[in-house]
């Protein structure tokens, strides 16, 4: 989420009751072509972050998954969830932590907390080592942390600008988008996975929050942008920058295009077709889609609805929209075709925001 959104629901968060959803089923899910997990943030501060899983088989959602398999809480804040040689890594942000898992049966293997302080996302680079994005204890100090996968220890911190966030591998380089945390960036880091040092940086714009890589080898990033706001918190429209949607090829950016406004509804959560000759996008209460042959963007949505997440299905190319009404209730799952049809909705947990694909 951008941060100026989050921090509004911070302080939201605090003054709600949270409570964690109770299930009973302790049904061994399959992982992979048959399904996919799905992170259910909590509420800040609430301790009921929650992990459910899609069963393509079925249809069917199952919630609560890490609390019936392990008996006690997720924790505080899940970001996010990477698949990775047969396990799951969970980002816990507000818990500091990376929760590891069994992707087939949820169980818990082990629990990094050291040297991590914000963490955000997780790429598995080798069958030994990971990284990790952590904005740090103050939410400035933005850094990839390298992880010994054999010993479950972070081994080396790698500085990158303000608010590490999304990150993906291509030719052995990690791309890192450095979204402000709680500060202000524009830059995306280029880090040698083989050496675990940063080589260059691209500048886009105010922001980037994430990014996907088309078939091309080209990488797309959405930017948030940036608000000024006055002394009773109105936005000041002059002082701010739009969001924005940059392509990087070759290193170099080579197209920015930005949204038509300023406001909280930022262009975010971007997804990916799995031809990658498609992107999609969350922005101004709607899902957006967009060629990767474009040079301008879409002027209507595809989808007309305010989503706190989103992403692609790998393999049935169906749009998933995650709806989060409030931090104190079940938000839900819809699945639509890629023409945008609405299919099916599922109830899920509290502030669902993404997806784990294997």
């Amino acid at each position: 989420m951008s941060n100026r959104i989050k921090q509004i629901l911070i302080i939201l968060s605090i003054f709600a009751f949270q409570a964690c959803d109770s299930d009973d089923n302790e049904q061994v899910i399959p992982t992979g072509s048959e399904g996919f997990f799905i992170t259910n943030e909590g509420a800040f501060g609430g301790s009921n972050a929650s992990l459910s899983f899609y069963n393509r088989n079925t249809n069917t959602v199952n919630n609560n998954l890490f609390f019936s398999a392990n008996e006690r809480p997720l924790g505080d804040q899940v970001q996010s969830m990477a698949l990775h040689e047969g396990k799951g890594y969970i980002a816990v942000q507000n818990s500091a932590k990376i929760e590891i898992i069994d992707a087939s049966d949820f169980t818990s293997i082990n629990t990094i907390s050291d040297n991590i302080f914000s963490p955000r996302y997780f790429l598995g680079i080798t069958s030994g080592k990971g990284y990790l994005t952590d904005w740090g204890s103050d939410g400035f100090q933005g850094s990839v942390k390298v992880i010994d996968l054999n010993t479950n220890s972070v081994i080396k911190s790698i500085s990158t600008g303000q608010g590490a966030n999304q990150l993906l591998i291509h030719n052995n380089l990690a791309y890192v988008a450095n979204n402000g945390g709680r500060g202000r960036d524009s830059t995306i880091s280029v880090i040698d996975t083989n050496a675990d040092a940063i080589v260059s940086t691209i500048v886009v714009g105010n922001n980037p929050n994430s990014l996907q890589l088309d078939a091309e080898g080209n990488i797309w990033v959405t930017a948030s942008g940036y608000l000024a706001f006055d002394e009773n918190f109105a936005i000041i429209e002059e002082e701010s920058i739009p969001g924005s949607i940059s392509k990087i090829t070759d290193g170099q950016e080579v197209l920015r295009l930005y949204v038509d406004k300023v406001n909280y509804n930022i262009p975010n959560k971007l997804s990916i077709n799995k031809e990658r000759s498609t992107i999609y996008y969350t922005y101004d209460g709607g899902v957006y889609s967009l060629s990767t042959s474009a040079s301008s963007l879409p002027s209507s949505p595809l989808i007309s609805k305010n989503y706190y997440g989103l992403a692609i299905d790998p393999i049935t190319d169906n749009i998933i929209g995650f709806e989060s009404p409030n931090f104190s209730s079940s938000g839900a799952m819809d699945v639509y075709s890629s023409q945008g049809n609405l299919i099916e909705s599922y109830e899920v947990g509290i502030g669902p925001n993404g997806c784990a694909f294997k």
